[in-house]
């Protein structure tokens, strides 16, 4: 009986200090409010596309980057991850996300939005990956 006693007393701070991982949240539709946006599709971790304002094929990021610098200055850049395949944000959008979002900060841009593509050249109504402003 003590011995029963002793082993439930022993769980009950287990019970109230351990606990469950919240769900993740569910996904965000991106609504693009600054039509002004420049809008970038990466298409991998080297090369991507310029969109908006003025399209262009396929350029390593760097020419791309060197390409946006020329551009009249925006405070907002969207960048579609195209063929992105990561369920949580992880390894994969580190490698592609990042050469991109330091190059257009240090271009000036304030406003960075990752999102996750589908084919479409419109960022309106896909899913939020990540926003830093």
């Amino acid at each position: 009986m003590k011995k029963n006693l002793f082993l439930t007393f022993a769980a009950v701070p287990l019970m109230f200090t351990s606990c469950a991982t919240p769900p993740p949240p569910p996904p965000q539709a991106f609504h693009n409010v600054d039509r002004s946006a420049l809008v970038i599709a990466s298409l991998d971790d080297k090369n991507c596309r310029l969109l908006q304002p003025t399209a262009a094929d396929k350029l390593e990021n760097n020419q791309a980057l060197d390409q946006v610098k020329k551009l009249p200055q925006h405070q907002t850049a969207v960048v579609i991850l195209e063929n992105f395949n990561e369920q949580i944000v992880g390894n994969e959008f580190r490698d592609r996300s990042t050469p991109l979002f330091m190059g257009l900060r240090t271009i000036g841009y304030e406003h960075i939005v990752f999102l996750q593509g589908k084919g479409v050249n419109d960022p309106e109504g896909l899913t939020l990956i990540a926003k830093y402003d």
